[in-house]
């Protein structure tokens, strides 16, 4: 992962800020099964953080297989917020 965000121009110490988050918020998300307030922050997080990692795919113009798991959550984190809004 070190290595990607090398490629993408962002310093290492973002690695595990971005790892941090990602891991907050899957737990939150886990919570969120008890806390319903914890799931519209959580998924929000999550789908910008792959709006960024698609971004960077395509800066660096990576091939598209490389970007089908950030479009995946990208896809799967809108749609959670979008029904936990409802």
């Amino acid at each position: 992962m070190g290595e990607e965000f090398a490629a993408y121009g962002l310093p290492p110490k973002f690695v595990y800020f971005v790892g941090s988050l990602k891991v907050l918020c899957a737990v939150a998300l886990i919570a969120g099964l008890w806390f319903s307030l914890l799931v519209v922050p959580a998924s929000a997080i999550i789908l910008g953080l792959m709006v960024g990692a698609v971004f960077m795919h395509l800066r660096v113009r990576d091939p598209l297989i490389k970007s089908v798991p950030a479009l995946f959550m990208l896809v799967l984190s809108l749609g959670l917020l979008i029904f936990s809004i409802q």
